[in-house]
């Protein structure tokens, strides 16, 4: 496995630590598994940390994953998720485009605390 998922400190978020290959394989199954903790626990605030990690997925494969994957994974669509990416790294923000797309809330951050002050802005979009 190359990530991790727990519950933040404070309940109030879930974490998914990439550490290896971000590939579309990884990402479905990462996608599964906040599935299944969105439902045990009712928490739809996701940080996806991918600091050192590059996004690995094509132009196709990510539009598949936005459109298919996470459609048949039964992943909710009221979840808000911020990807953490190194500074510089670009390579997630398609992803956002087309996760946004697809009618999902995800962006993009750099620093870990714009991140989570963005997970809970209500008025953030």
């Amino acid at each position: 496995m190359s990530y991790q998922i727990q519950v933040s400190k404070d309940g109030t978020y879930i974490i998914g630590k990439i550490t290896g290959e971000l590939t579309r394989d990884t990402a479905q199954q990462l996608a599964k598994e906040y599935a299944e903790m969105i439902e045990s626990t009712g928490i739809k605030r996701i940080l996806n940390d991918v600091r050192g990690v590059r996004d690995q997925m094509s132009t196709i494969g990510a539009y598949d994953y936005a459109y298919k994957d996470v459609k048949s994974i039964g992943l909710p669509r009221d979840i808000r998720a911020a990807i953490l990416a190194d500074e510089g790294d670009r390579s997630h923000h398609f992803q956002e485009t087309v996760a946004h797309n697809a009618g999902y809330l995800v962006k993009v951050f750099h620093s870990f605390d714009q991140a989570i002050l963005w997970l809970f802005d209500s008025k953030a979009c």
